[in-house]
């Protein structure tokens, strides 16, 4: 009798124990005809270990036939089965990519955005034919899968399609996946389609304006500053957040903007408000970008004694920014009175 024909039966035994062990062993042996006996008993077996266990053997047989066995899992009723087949052909790497660019063109939706699954977080390096069916597919969770990978792997080569997802009569979805997506990939060029659909922050609702002032935040320049810092003034609360992320963001690139004696007194009465202290703490970082203005700096210096503790931290890191011969003797100053241990190891650095 074959090692292979004993592990067979051990595999179908009442002892879960002795499955397990035949599971194993049939893994080790790296015998292909080893991944119809595997997927058989995965049929019929009701242990969710033995079943863990044959997965783990399905990825250790270096064959074509465990990639093109877990493709089949892919349509299993059983979700538990689905992900462990994912995970399968996740871990066969750049091997399963043939199969997976058929299964891409004649699955179903769900099969088509489980492969999409397998290809998260991995190069696009050889995938590019899968993407490219992806990104003009007729269901739209899959063109926004495809989409939400490309972003996170920051695959440039498919910027233009991204950018082409973006029009009037596009999902919410989609389009801030898309954002998210150009965000990611990190190209200012991204800037022109996005400026396209949005010539008008200021009129966008809120559920887009959220994705949008991210995406502006990440590749805007001085006019995109201008434009969000207006919204301070007639945008809800609940927004200020994004809105001051995106100031933040476009402020290193742009550093000779200008600030309006508007918003210099707009971020001031933030700071000095019941804000969340998150809000607060950016307000303060903003408005330490003119701290070479003598009332900028003297605002920093007296918010060094502020209540709120994000209040002071913020002030401490933006007094530090600036270039007065008399910023140690400001901050060692505060030492004494400070309570706080983050904000004191910033007086300290």
């Amino acid at each position: 009798m074959t090692r292979l024909k004993e592990y067979a039966q051990q595999l179908e035994g009442s002892d879960k124990a002795e499955r397990i062990y035949a599971a194993e062993d049939i893994g080790y042996l790296n015998d292909p005809r080893g991944v119809t006996i595997l997927l058989e008993r995965l049929g019929k077996e009701p242990s969710r270990a033995v079943r863990d266990v044959i997965f783990q053997a399905l990825i250790r047989i270096d064959a074509d036939a465990s990639i093109e066995g877990s493709i089949r899992l892919l349509g299993n009723a059983d979700p538990q089965i689905r992900n462990q087949a994912v995970d399968v052909l996740r871990n066969k790497g750049a091997r399963s990519i043939p199969f997976l660019d058929k299964v891409m063109r004649e699955g179903d939706k769900n099969i088509r955005k489980l492969v999409l699954d397998i290809l998260s977080g991995n190069s696009a390096n050889g995938t590019e034919e899968i993407y490219a069916a992806a990104l003009s597919d007729p269901d739209q969770n899959v063109v926004i899968t495809a989409v939400e990978n490309l972003g996170k792997i920051r695959a440039g080569l498919f910027r233009n399609r991204i950018e082409s997802l973006l029009h009037p009569g596009a999902h919410p979805m989609l389009i801030s996946a898309c954002l998210e997506a150009l965000v990611g990939i990190g190209d200012a060029a991204s800037l022109i389609a996005i400026r396209r659909l949005f010539p008008e922050i200021e009129k966008l609702p809120d559920f887009q304006l959220a994705s949008c002032l991210k995406a502006i935040g990440a590749l805007g320049s001085a006019r995109e500053f201008a434009e969000v810092a207006s919204l301070l003034y007639v945008r809800g609360s609940h927004l200020r957040p994004a809105i001051l992320n995106a100031l933040m963001a476009i402020h290193p690139r742009c550093p000779s903007i200008e600030a309006s004696e508007m918003l210099l007194s707009e971020l001031q009465t933030l700071v000095e408000s019941e804000d969340p202290p998150l809000c607060r703490y950016q307000a303060v970082r903003i408005l330490g970008r003119w701290a070479t203005r003598d009332d900028v700096y003297a605002l920093l210096v007296s918010w060094l004694s502020n209540a709120e503790r994000l209040v002071r931290l913020a002030a401490v890191e933006a007094i530090r920014m600036t270039e007065r011969p008399e910023l140690e003797f400001v901050l060692a100053a505060r030492l004494s009175e400070e309570t706080d241990d983050e904000v004191l190891e910033a007086l300290n650095c």
